[in-house]
């Protein structure tokens, strides 16, 4: 129980931070016409590596690596990384790869450990 409630937890972090950076940073015309030239100054260093994160689908790749190295090492913690980095990836524009990844990263988490 207390595991579905900190996996539960985590993942609603994670998507609450990732909808704050989508909706406050990355979307507003206001932010992407002073950030087009201010790239790496102040609010706008930000929202560039948000948008370098989700480029490529690389937040949901590496979310989806963790996941899968969870599964293999039976490690809850790996489970729980993989889990904020994929809700993360739903948010933030990578749901192809991001999806499969909260499917395993939440198997990693509610598999019994081998004996």
């Amino acid at each position: 129980m207390r595991d579905t409630l900190l996996g539960g937890t985590v993942a609603l972090a994670s998507l609450a931070l990732a909808a704050m950076l989508r909706f406050q940073l990355v979307e507003p015309a206001a932010m992407t016409a002073t950030c087009d030239a201010l790239r790496w100054q102040g609010w706008c260093a930000l929202r560039t590596l948000t948008i370098e994160a989700f480029i490529h689908d690389r937040l949901a790749m590496a979310a989806l690596a963790v996941a899968i190295l969870a599964l293999l090492r039976h490690s809850r913690r790996l489970g729980l990384l993989a889990l904020a980095a994929a809700s993360g990836g739903l948010m933030l524009y990578s749901a192809t790869l991001a999806a499969p990844a909260v499917l395993l990263a939440a198997l990693a988490l509610v598999r019994q450990p081998t004996a």
